[in-house]
């Protein structure tokens, strides 16, 4: 079985390409469940709700020239935004998924938390939580 190194992975927040200043990228899906069990019922049981999906990147900041401080502070409190996240950095193939989330209506991604980290003595990094709203599409060809 062949394993995926991150290094090629590539992202981007509302067309803008990340790629340069990310370090990491974390996409949770969570599944949110419901217990439906009846009084006659021998076992607990469950019933499986909807996925709740979320992507937390970080990446290291130059407040000069960094693409990701301007862009996700100009895109907090502004709707939803597209995103592309390709863990092989190849594109959508087999063996190789791309995933979407793209905005329209209501369906997109909400900047759910913006953290910038200024050490005194280490590398200025920033930290984004994303919020997807309504379908984040698996891609492969």
């Amino acid at each position: 079985m062949a394993r995926t190194h991150g290094k090629d992975s590539q992202f981007s927040f509302n067309a803008v390409d990340l790629n340069d200043e990310l370090s990491q990228i974390t996409m949770n899906v969570d599944i949110p469940e419901a217990e439906i069990t009846a009084f006659a019922d021998a076992w607990q049981n469950f019933l499986a709700g909807k996925k709740n999906i979320t992507t937390e990147i970080q990446g290291f900041i130059d407040l000069a020239a960094a693409a990701g401080d301007v862009t996700f502070f100009d895109a907090m409190g502004g709707g939803v935004k597209s995103t592309v996240f390709d863990p092989v950095g190849t594109g959508p193939a087999a063996g190789a998924p791309e995933y979407q989330c793209t905005a329209s209506g209501l369906n997109g991604v909400l900047i759910a938390s913006y953290r910038i980290s200024l050490p005194v003595g280490g590398a200025a990094t920033y930290a984004v939580r994303l919020q997807h709203s309504g379908l984040t599409s698996r891609a492969v060809v």
